[in-house]
C-alpha cells in the first residue's frame, strides 16, 4: 500500500503558518517528516498528530519545549492504555477458571 504525502509548504500555506514550525516539531521528534527528492512531506498517518500540535499551539500558546512534553505524555499515556488493555486481557482469562 502506497503511503499518501502532503507537502510540507501546501501544509504550511494552507494553514496559515511557518515551515518553521513544523520544522521545530520534526527536529524535537514530535513529528516524523518524509524527504522525497529533497522536499519535506507530511504522511498521512502523522497529519492528526501535527494538526493537534498545531491547535495546541495556536488555542493555548504553548511552546515547542510544551509540545514535546505534551507529545511525551502523551505517549506515556498511549504506552499505559495497552498495558491496561492487556492486563485486562490476561485478568479476564484468570477469570473463567
Amino acid at each position: 500500500m502506497e503511503t499518501q504525502l502532503i507537502q510540507l509548504n501546501d501544509f504550511c500555506s494552507g494553514h496559515e503558518i511557518e515551515v518553521a514550525f513544523v520544522t521545530e516539531l520534526y527536529d524535537y521528534d514530535i513529528i516524523e517528516l518524509k524527504i522525497v527528492n529533497d522536499s519535506p512531506f507530511i504522511s498521512l498517518e502523522e497529519l492528526p498528530k501535527v494538526e493537534k500540535m498545531l491547535r495546541l499551539h495556536q488555542d493555548l500558546n504553548i511552546n515547542i519545549e510544551g509540545l514535546d512534553a505534551v507529545h511525551q505524555l502523551l505517549e506515556r499515556t498511549i504506552a499505559m492504555q495497552s498495558e491496561i488493555r492487556l492486563l485486562r486481557q490476561k485478568l479476564h482469562r484468570f477469570d473463567e477458571f
